[in-house]
C-alpha cells in the first residue's frame, strides 16, 4: 500500500464506528486526539457507535473505563461482544443449553440472552459450547468443553483474536487461542461472533439508525476492524501509528485496501475544524 492516499470527502459520513482498544485507548490512558476527534463527530451531529471484540467486560463496565479517561460513553452506544455472542446464538438457534467458559459478565449476559447456562463440570446434556475470555480457564474447563462438543455441541467463540496489548505492550492470551485449544481437541471449528465476522457491525449501524453506503469504521486492527469492516460494506479508516507501520505486512493481494490510513485521531478533528469536506492523509 503507497503512504499516499487520496484526499477523501468526509461529507458523506453520517454514522462512525470506533474500535475501543488500541483505538480510542491503550490501558488506561486514552489515544492521542480521541476526546478531541469524538467531540468534533458530536458536535457536527455525526452518530457514533463503538463495536469490540472484548467478551470479558459488560457494556456499562466500559462505559466507566471510559468516563475515568475522560470520555463520556452511554453503555447503549456499546456493541460488546460479551453481551452479543449469547444474542448471536438465540436469533440463529433460539434458547439453548450452554456449556460456557467466560468472565461472569459474560455468563450473566449470556443467561439475559435468555440461555440456561450450566455449572462448570455439569454432565448434563449440552446444546453448546461457548467460549469468551475467561481468565479463570483451567484444564478441567477444557476437558469439560471437550467433551461436549465430542458429543455433539455446536461450538461458538465470542471472537477469534489470540490476544490483545495488554500493560507495557505486552501479548495477553484472548479468546481465539482458548478457542484453538478447543478446536484442536475436538477437531470442530468454532463459530465466531465478533469482528471480522459482520454480526457486530450490524447490530452497531441497527442500534444507532444509520446505513452502511454512510458509515466509517475506524480501527488500529488490520485483520478484524478493517477487513472485517471493508467486507460488510464499511468505509474504513486504518489508525496506523507510522507511515511505515501502514505498509507493514499487508500483501495487497490478500487483503482489501483501507480506504484511509491515519496517524492519530486528531486528524478526524482537523479535517471536520477545516469544514469536514476532505481528509488529508
Amino acid at each position: 500500500m503507497s503512504g499516499e492516499i487520496k484526499a477523501r470527502a468526509l461529507s458523506g459520513i453520517r454514522t462512525w464506528l470506533f474500535d475501543l482498544d488500541g483505538t480510542l485507548y491503550r490501558g488506561g490512558e486514552p489515544m492521542p486526539g480521541a476526546r478531541k476527534a469524538l467531540k468534533a463527530l458530536e458536535s457536527a451531529g455525526r452518530r457514533i457507535q463503538f463495536i469490540t471484540n472484548n467478551s470479558r467486560h459488560s457494556a456499562a463496565e466500559i462505559a466507566s473505563k471510559l468516563s475515568r479517561m475522560g470520555i463520556q460513553v452511554l453503555p447503549s452506544e456499546i456493541v460488546t461482544a460479551t453481551e452479543y455472542t449469547g444474542l448471536y446464538i438465540r436469533e440463529r438457534h433460539g434458547c439453548l443449553k450452554l456449556a460456557a467458559a467466560g468472565s461472569d459478565a459474560f455468563v450473566a449476559a449470556l443467561r439475559e440472552a435468555g440461555h440456561h447456562v450450566l455449572e462448570p463440570g455439569d454432565k448434563g446434556m449440552v446444546d453448546a459450547a461457548v467460549v469468551g475470555l475467561d481468565p479463570a480457564f483451567t484444564y478441567k474447563k477444557l476437558e469439560w468443553l471437550t467433551q461436549a462438543v465430542s458429543a455433539g455441541a455446536m461450538l461458538f467463540a465470542a471472537n477469534a483474536d489470540a490476544c490483545h496489548p495488554g500493560e507495557g505492550g505486552h501479548p495477553v492470551p484472548e479468546t481465539g487461542a482458548l478457542a484453538a485449544a478447543l478446536e484442536t481437541a475436538t477437531k470442530k471449528k468454532a463459530i465466531y461472533v465478533g469482528k471480522p465476522e459482520p454480526y457486530l457491525f450490524h447490530c452497531a449501524l441497527e442500534r444507532c439508525g444509520g446505513g452502511i453506503e454512510s458509515a466509517a469504521m475506524v480501527g488500529d486492527n488490520y485483520d478484524t476492524d478493517i477487513t472485517g469492516a471493508k467486507q460488510a460494506g464499511l468505509c474504513t479508516l486504518w489508525l496506523a501509528m507510522s507511515a511505515g507501520d501502514a505498509n507493514q505486512g499487508i500483501p495487497a493481494e490478500e487483503r482489501p485496501m483501507a480506504d484511509m490510513v491515519i496517524r492519530s485521531l486528531t486528524e478526524i478533528e482537523q479535517a471536520l475544524r477545516h469544514g469536514g469536506d476532505k481528509l488529508e492523509v
